[in-house]
């Protein structure tokens, strides 16, 4: 009937003071935890996106929703004590024989016996309505005669579990009890907020029992590499093999944090009735001379790492892993549990969110994954910068000081030198002292500099508002070779273009926008949205309607980067791995899938030549790793090779035509044939588009 209060697995998450996260709450959550509160309380109320007021029989409470935070922190310790307030408030309260008995201590009456036949659970309520120090913190329930209220029991119990001084939070025992009482709306407060701090749900929880936590995460290094990367750490004595502190940097304080991690067969800890170690298991660390045979000692604590420090501290061990295996694992604590989070191997399609799995986000993404410039063109309200932005958020990377890895540039019409996108020097700046004025791409360079593993991503929104050229330049040179310094005058230290570095602009054409050169064209994969009816109309019924992403946690933004980097390098060998499934309309072409490639665009090649559009050696290097990335994301049963052929033909030849009906009539015309005999259904559509503006208006342009 009631929970036993003492239980590992329900007590609040320790917190970290330092790291307490804000809290942004949906537009349904403010609304229903407004009115949770008006309900209670019987007056004013207003729950807003970061504070909150409320208006008690006293006076105003304000707070911060950083306390929704430790509500669900409490959330498991809460559902287990409302129980019992329940059944003091519904059989016990109301009952004058049975409090009256329970008053005289009298615990043998026959009524009150009746009320609770379990022992257990009897000797259970009695604690807790007498507080019993061993069992519960807080107010006793019987003050003399009188009984207090479940609320204010409540509010006490909380406030002694979790270390928040009662002068500043007694409020907060009674959020956690009306949310209590509300299990549903608890339930989504829990599920916002963990999805606000860290997505669980690819991870491992780990155990709260530190021994078993401690063994958990070494079989899980052990099975990733023997122990191979933290090899140079051990060090073996005739017993015992121990991890060497000083060895790790200043990684940790000065001290003895794991004197004997494995003990080896001779030692007192192996063997015996008394075995302090886990005997069903041995692991073998290889040596240079000797395969030493060992098994994982039990004696672990899970205090706080001081200098000094001498035993087996499982936070040693946590720290050590997460630096020494960062490629392959990372274990962090949300909502006061461990969770040990894989790094993901490869990034995948099929593990995206639905609203990523469109034809467009596919394009996005690979072209992404081909060269990391993307334009996004399309009339306005067509989704450019929500696809960016979701993608970027489900990549989201935070540094430890909160920094994440994207940022969204409004560019203005005023943009016309680079000092918007670089900064400058600011000799009047501190007193006359001179300060290097950063923006924020600066700031996010030096971000991508310090963390070559994660992904980041600048989306220029209205790139073209004003001149490209003017203000973009000097940055998409530096795009063409990653790893060089900036020369910005003033700057102190070195700033080199980081290669992890994704730039994304978004382009909407009217009479307040320029045009880009064929520079800017060239070094980008050009993607036009143009949504589908169906998808524009739902939003009548909010069914189009996307909020946050929220970001995976899982690896896949390392595992996205990596993938990136290969294809760049050329890594995978498109000809050997296609298989020969293709042959052209007449069904008499023979060899391979890149001879296939390399003779449709030489037929592109003489037909824009002729007009003074021909390509280069960047677009037909950018155009095979576009291949070489969708070959890799699509299952190998959904590649075909004239739809990439085709996307690329749109993407990197189209963007750079225009001119008048004399300039590329004729061109557009030919390009039309060559749509229909290799079926590239989507140029072919964008090619009589541009051939009706032509007649229209007697010129056309990609954009």
């Amino acid at each position: 009937m009631f929970a036993d209060l003492l239980l590992e697995e329900i007590q609040p998450g320790e917190i970290d003071v330092k790291n307490i996260p804000d809290i942004e709450l949906t537009e349904s959550l403010e609304y229903d935890l407004q009115k949770m509160l008006e309900e209670e309380e019987g007056s004013f109320s207003k729950v807003s996106n970061k504070t909150s007021v409320v208006q008690t029989d006293k006076n105003y409470v304000f707070f911060s929703n950083q306390w929704l935070y430790l509500a669900v922190l409490c959330k498991k310790y809460a559902e287990s004590l409302k129980p019992y307030g329940d059944f003091f408030d519904n059989k016990l309260r109301g009952n004058q024989h049975v409090m009256s008995a329970l008053v005289k201590k009298d615990f043998t009456d026959a009524d009150w016996i009746e009320l609770i036949p379990e022992q257990v659970d009897r000797e259970r309520m009695i604690k807790f309505i007498e507080a019993d120090s061993t069992y519960r913190p807080g107010k006793a329930l019987l003050n003399g005669d009188k009984a207090r209220s479940i609320k204010d029991i409540f509010g006490s119990c909380i406030l002694k579990k979790i270390a928040v001084p009662d002068a500043s939070s007694a409020y907060l025992g009674n959020l956690i009890y009306y949310l209590a009482k509300r299990p549903d709306l608890y339930d989504r407060l829990e599920k916002e907020v963990t999805l606000q701090i860290g997505n669980v749900g690819n991870a491992k929880k780990l155990s709260r029992i530190t021994k078993d936590c401690a063994r958990q995460i070494i079989d899980v290094i052990y099975n990733i590499d023997k122990f191979e990367k933290i090899k140079s750490l051990l060090e073996v004595n005739e017993k015992n093999i121990k991890v060497n502190i000083s060895k790790t940097g200043k990684l940790l304080p000065a001290g003895n944090f794991l004197r004997y991690l494995f003990a080896r067969p001779n030692s007192d800890l192996y063997a015996g009735d008394k075995a302090r170690v886990f005997v069903d298991k041995e692991y073998i660390i290889s040596f240079e001379t000797e395969n030493v045979e060992c098994r994982l000692t039990t004696e672990w604590v899970d205090s706080e790492i001081a200098e000094g420090g001498n035993g087996n501290y499982l936070k040693a061990l946590i720290a050590i892993v997460n630096e020494y295996y960062k490629e392959n694992i990372e274990i962090k604590t949300i909502l006061g549990e461990r969770y040990l989070y894989m790094i993901k191997e490869k990034f995948e399609l099929q593990d995206l969110p639905e609203v990523l799995k469109t034809d467009f986000a596919r394009r996005y993404i690979t072209s992404l994954l081909a060269k990391p410039f993307v334009i996004l063109t399309g009339n306005s309200g067509t989704g450019k910068t929500r696809i960016s932005k979701q993608f970027a958020e489900y990549l989201e990377w935070k540094s430890d000081d909160g920094k994440k890895n994207w940022v969204i540039i409004p560019v203005g019409a005023d943009w016309t030198d680079n000092t918007k996108i670089l900064g400058y020097y600011n000799p009047l700046a501190e007193d006359g002292k001179g300060k290097y004025e950063k923006t924020k791409i600066v700031e996010l360079i030096e971000e991508a500099n310090r963390h070559k593993e994660i992904p980041y991503f600048v989306i220029l929104d209205e790139m073209n508002l004003s001149h490209v050229e003017r203000y973009f330049s000097d940055f998409l040179s530096h795009m063409e070779t990653p790893d060089t310094p900036f020369e910005l005058e003033g700057y102190t230290g070195r700033l080199d273009y980081p290669e992890n570095m994704f730039v994304v602009g978004t382009v909407n054409i009217d009479e307040t926008t320029y045009m880009f050169s064929p520079k800017v064209l060239d070094r980008a994969n050009v993607i036009e949205f143009k949504p589908q009816k169906e998808d524009v109309f739902k939003v009548f019924s909010a069914a189009g309607t996307v909020g946050k992403m929220v970001p995976v946690n899982d690896g896949s933004a390392q595992a996205f980067l990596k993938l990136a980097k290969e294809i760049r390098t050329g890594k995978f060998a498109v000809d050997e791995d296609l298989t020969h499934y293709y042959t052209d309309v007449d069904g008499d072409f023979t060899g391979s899938n890149l001879d296939y490639v390399e003779g449709v665009f030489s037929d592109i090649y003489e037909i824009v030549q002729k007009y003074d559009f021909e390509f280069a050696f960047r677009t037909v290097k950018e155009i095979r790793n576009y291949i070489a990335a969708a070959y890799e994301l699509l299952e190998k049963t959904e590649f075909n090779l004239n739809q990439i052929i085709d996307e690329q033909l749109l993407q990197k030849i189209l963007p750079k035509i225009h001119g008048n009906k004399k300039e590329i009539g004729q061109m557009l015309d030919e390009l039309t044939g060559l749509c229909d005999k290799y079926s590239l259904v989507l140029s072919k559509k964008k090619i009589e588009q541009m051939k009706g503006k032509l007649a229209k208006v007697q010129y056309a342009s990609f954009i």
